[in-house]
C-alpha cells in the first residue's frame, strides 16, 4: 500500500489523469487508465464491534490523506457492502488489492457524506467516522448462518480532471449472528516467536545496543509478551463465593460471547533469552574510541522477568540456539553444530524458563525444510514438526480448508507435523507496516478465520498461524490479533501440541516433503557457511590444547552458534562483516599459541649428534599440552621419536624445548618446524629453520682413509728403495 500512494503522489504530479467517470466529468475519463493510482489514500483506524450483530451500529473510523500534488474538494465518504465470499481464492484476490474500486458493490450502508472540512490540499489529512445500522432487512444480511461480506469506503470528490472517486479502500465484514452458531468453532493455534539478530560473538564488547531499546517498555519484544500475556489472560474472573453467589462445582466452558482465555505456544530463541540474563548483570558495548556501559540492563532484567511470567506453565518450542539455518548447515557439512545449538538452547530454556512446558518439535526457518535436514532435528531430540503448509502440499485441493495435523512419512518412520496456514501467517507478517495497514490485517483475520469455520461449520478442524521469526508489528495489531481471538463467537483457542497429539485427517492426501527452489536460494549461501566450517575448525584446535573443560574458548562456541543464525538470510553484508570480525578475534586468540624461534635462522651442530632449540609461547590464560613436530624433507639427519616431542607450557609463559638430532654428513639444510594439537591436527602455520653440521660423512672417512693409507705404501716403498741403495752402496765400497 505505502509503494501505491508514493505512485500516488508521483503520477499526480507528472499531471497524469486521475479520477472516476462522474458528472460533467466526460472530457477527463479519456486520459483515465484502469491502474492508475487515486489521489486519496484511505487509512482504516477503527470498525466496532468487531463481530457485529443484527441490530448492532457499526462504527468505522479512518483518515484521508492526499498523496497527490493538488487539491481535492468536495470530499464525500461514503460505507458500501457487497456480497457474500464462498471461497478462499475469491478472499484473497479482494484483499491482496486493499485500494481497488468498490464500485461493485451493491449495497449503500451510508450516503456519501461530506466531511467538515472537504476541501485538502497536497499533503494534508482529514479524519472521518461513518456509522451505518446493520439492519439484516435493509442490508440483506441473513439471520441464521454466518457469513464474510465485502466491505469497502468510497470517497468522491472533485480534482482538476474532473469529479468522481477518488480514493477507497477495501476490506471486510465478519458476520456471525450467535442465533446460528454452530457446533464446532474454528480453533487457532498461535505460534508466537520470540527471537532476534544477533548482537555480539567472541569478544568482551557487545557490537551494538539495539536490544535495550527492544526491551525497553515500548520495544517490540516487549510488546510480543505483554499482547500474550494479555490475551493469556483475558476472560473474566469467575464471581466469588457468597454475596449471593453460589459456587459452581462443575467446570464450564465460557459462552462465545463472552471474551476468552487465548492459549500460547511460544517459540523462543534461546540466544534472546541468553542476552537478556547477561544484559541485567551489566555489559560493555563497542564504541570510539572506548566501550561503553550498556543501557539495557534494567530493561533486559524486565523483560526476562515477563517472559518467565507469561511462560509459566504455557507451552515453548526451544528453537536451537541462535535459530540456525538447518537446511544450509547440514548440506554444508556442519549438522553436529546444529546438534550442539539444539542442546545449547534447550539447556538455556530450562535454566531461564524452569516453569514452562516444553514441546519438542523442530519449527525451520520459514516453514521448509529437506530430508537431510528432518533427519538432523530428529538426531539431535525433536519428535515432531511444524512446517508450512506448502511442504506438504494435497494431492487434490480440497473443497474446504483441511486441519493442521498432517504425517510426514520417512523413512525412520512416521512423524505427527502441525502445518502452518500459509496464507494468514503471511498476511499477518504483511499488516507491520502501519496502524492502517494493522487495521486491515486484523479485519483480514476476523474475516478469514470466520470463512474457514463456515466452509464446513459441523467440521472441527483447528489451524495454526505462526508469523515471521522476527516479525515486527505495530503496537496494536500483535495485542488485538490475540485478544480477537477470544472474543468472537467463531474461533477457539488451542496450542501445537494438542494439535500434534491428534489423529491427521485420513481424508486429505498429501504429497511427499516439498522444498522448492525458492527455498533453497534464500538459505545462506554455501561459500559462507563453509568460512563458518572454517572458523570451526580453528576453534576446535584451540580446544584440542586447552585442559578439558576449560572456558577460554566458551565465547568464541558460543559465537560460531550465531554466525549460522537465519537471521543473516538476505543480509550479504552484515553476515560477511560479523563473520569476518569474529574471525579476526579467534585468529588472534589461536596465534596466542605459536613458535617463536626466528624463521630461516641456522642451528649449528658441531658433533656427531646434537640438540635443536625451538622456542614456544603461550599468550593464553591457561596452560596447553602442544606437540613439537620437526620434519627433515632432506633425512640428512636422524631425528629419534619421529621428531615429535610433547610439551606443556604454562599460561602466559614461553619455554624452549630440545629436540635431538643425529647428523649423516654434513651441510646446510631446511628443518621445518610444526605444532600439533594431542591428536595429531596441525596447528597454527609451520617455520623452517636450517641446519648445519660439520660431522664427516662415512664416504669422506673411507676417501681420506684410502689416501692416507696410499700415502704411507708409497712412504714404505721409497724407505725400502733408500734401505736397498745404502746396502748396495756400502757392499760396493767394500
Amino acid at each position: 500500500m505505502t509503494r501505491l500512494r508514493r505512485a500516488s503522489a508521483l503520477l499526480v504530479a507528472a499531471g497524469l489523469a486521475i479520477g472516476g467517470a462522474g458528472p460533467g466529468a466526460a472530457s477527463a475519463t479519456a486520459a483515465i487508465t484502469p491502474t492508475a493510482p487515486l489521489p486519496i489514500s484511505v487509512t482504516l483506524s477503527a470498525l466496532r464491534p468487531i463481530a457485529p450483530q443484527p441490530g448492532d451500529t457499526l462504527v468505522v473510523r479512518g483518515t484521508l490523506t492526499n498523496n497527490s500534488a493538488e487539491p481535492v474538494s468536495g470530499l464525500a465518504v461514503q460505507l458500501r457492502l457487497g456480497g457474500a465470499i464462498s471461497a478462499r481464492s475469491t478472499f484473497d484476490s479482494f484483499a491482496d488489492d486493499p485500494t481497488g474500486s468498490v464500485s461493485a458493490l451493491p449495497i449503500s450502508l451510508t450516503v456519501a457524506t461530506p466531511l467538515p472540512t472537504a476541501n485538502l490540499a497536497a499533503g494534508e489529512h482529514e479524519p472521518f467516522t461513518l456509522q451505518a445500522a446493520m439492519n439484516p432487512a435493509t442490508t440483506g444480511l441473513p439471520t441464521s448462518s454466518w457469513q464474510v461480506r465485502e466491505l469497502g469506503i468510497s470517497v468522491t470528490g472533485l480534482t482538476t480532471f474532473g469529479a468522481g472517486t477518488v480514493g477507497s479502500l477495501r476490506t471486510f465484514l465478519p458476520w456471525a449472528p450467535r442465533d446460528a452458531i454452530g457446533p464446532k468453532a474454528l480453533n487457532v493455534a498461535w505460534l508466537w516467536p520470540l527471537a532476534d539478530r544477533p548482537h555480539r560473538d567472541g569478544s568482551a564488547p557487545w557490537r551494538d545496543d539495539d536490544l535495550a531499546s527492544q526491551f525497553a517498555a515500548t520495544g517490540r519484544l516487549t510488546g510480543l509478551v505483554h499482547a500474550a500475556a494479555a490475551a493469556a489472560h483475558q476472560a473474566p474472573p469467575p464471581p466469588p463465593v457468597g454475596h449471593g453467589h453460589k459456587a459452581n462445582p462443575k467446570k464450564t466452558a465460557p459462552p462465545r460471547s463472552a471474551a476468552r482465555d487465548v492459549s500460547i505456544t511460544w517459540a523462543i530463541d534461546p540466544m534472546l533469552l541468553d542476552d537478556a540474563d547477561a544484559m541485567r548483570a551489566g555489559y560493555q558495548v563497542s564504541r570510539s574510541p572506548k566501550p561503553a556501559a550498556g543501557t539495557g540492563s534494567a530493561a533486559a532484567r524486565s523483560w526476562l522477568g515477563a517472559v518467565r511470567a507469561a511462560t509459566s506453565g504455557a507451552e515453548v518450542i526451544p528453537l536451537p540456539y541462535g535459530d540456525p539455518d538447518v537446511a544450509a548447515a547440514v548440506r554444508n557439512g556442519l549438522a553436529t553444530l546444529v546438534g550442539v545449538a539444539a542442546t545449547t538452547g534447550r539447556n538455556i530454556i530450562q535454566r531461564l524458563l524452569p516453569a514452562a512446558t516444553f514441546l519438542s518439535a523442530g519449527w525451520p526457518p520459514g516453514g521448509l525444510i529437506d530430508q537431510h535436514a528432518v533427519d538432523a532435528l530428529f538426531s539431535d531430540g525433536a519428535t515432531s514438526l511444524v512446517l508450512s503448509d506448502t511442504a506438504l502440499p494435497p494431492v487434490t485441493p480440497p473443497n474446504e480448508t483441511p486441519g493442521a495435523l498432517a504425517s510426514l512419512v520417512t523413512a525412520a518412520g512416521t512423524i505427527p507435523t502441525a502445518l502452518t496456514d500459509s496464507i494468514l501467517s503471511t498476511a499477518v507478517d504483511n499488516g507491520s507496516v502501519s496502524a492502517g495497514d494493522a487495521r486491515i490485517t486484523l479485519q483480514r483475520y476476523l474475516a478469514e478465520t470466520l470463512m474457514i469455520e463456515a466452509e464446513a461449520p459441523s467440521d472441527q478442524r483447528s489451524i495454526v498461524i505462526a508469523p515471521a521469526r522476527r516479525w515486527a508489528p505495530t503496537p496494536t495489531l500483535a495485542a488485538d490479533l490475540l485478544a480477537d481471538t477470544g472474543k468472537v463467537p467463531w474461533l477457539g483457542s488451542t496450542t501445537v501440541g494438542d494439535i500434534l497429539a491428534g489423529a491427521p485427517s485420513t481424508v486429505v492426501q498429501r504429497q511427499p516433503l516439498t522444498y522448492p527452489g525458492s527455498a533453497r536460494e534464500a538459505e545462506l549461501p554455501a561459500a559462507y557457511v563453509k568460512g563458518v566450517a572454517r572458523q570451526q575448525h580453528i576453534l576446535s584446535q584451540l580446544t584440542g590444547i586447552l585442559p578439558p573443560g576449560d572456558s577460554e574458548t566458551r565465547p568464541f562456541s558460543i559465537a560460531l552458534l550465531r554466525a549460522l543464525s537465519s537471521a543473516w538470510r538476505g543480509e550479504p553484508a552484515a553476515r560477511r562483516i560479523w563473520l569476518g570480525a569474529f574471525a579476526g578475534e579467534l585468529h588472534a586468540m589461536s596465534s596466542g599459541v605459536r613458535i617463536v624461534s626466528a624463521p630461516y635462522s641456522t642451528v649449528t651442530l658441531t658433533g656427531h649428534g646434537g640438540k635443536v632449540p625451538v622456542t614456544l609461547a603461550n599468550d593464553l590464560n591457561a596452560p596447553v599440552n602442544i606437540t613439537v613436530q620437526l620434519e627433515n624433507a632432506t633425512q640428512r639427519l636422524t631425528l629419534p621419536h619421529n621428531g615429535r616431542v610433547k610439551v606443556a607450557i604454562p599460561a602466559n609463559r614461553q619455554t624452549t624445548v630440545d629436540v635431538h638430532a643425529v647428523a649423516r654428513t654434513s651441510g646446510v639444510f631446511p628443518l621445518q618446524v610444526q605444532l600439533l594439537t594431542p591428536s595429531g591436527q596441525k596447528y597454527g602455520a609451520p617455520v623452517q629453520l636450517y641446519v648445519r653440521s660439520t660431522v664427516y660423512g662415512t664416504i669422506t672417512l673411507v676417501i681420506t682413509g684410502a689416501a692416507a693409507a696410499a700415502l704411507l705404501v708409497a712412504v714404505g716403498i721409497r724407505l725400502i728403495r733408500r734401505a736397498r741403495a745404502a746396502r748396495r752402496a756400502a757392499a760396493a765400497g767394500v
